[in-house]
């Protein structure tokens, strides 16, 4: 990851439209793509638009 493609939680929950708490616990679950830095949830926004593309597609 990039520096610059680095979202905190609260960043890319307003990124992705859902609530802070939501996305912590999708985090925690490894539900959403992250790591853990300095107890801190980071997400790749390259990272999080693959998965979200993913989950739109048909499963087959």
């Amino acid at each position: 990851m990039t520096p610059k493609d680095v979202m905190s939680v609260r960043e890319a929950s307003t990124y992705l439209s859902i609530d802070e708490a939501t996305l912590t616990q999708l985090a925690a679950q490894r539900g959403i793509p992250c790591m853990e830095v300095n107890g801190s949830w980071m997400f790749s926004k390259k990272s999080i638009d693959k998965w979200r593309t993913q989950k739109q597609a048909p499963q087959k």
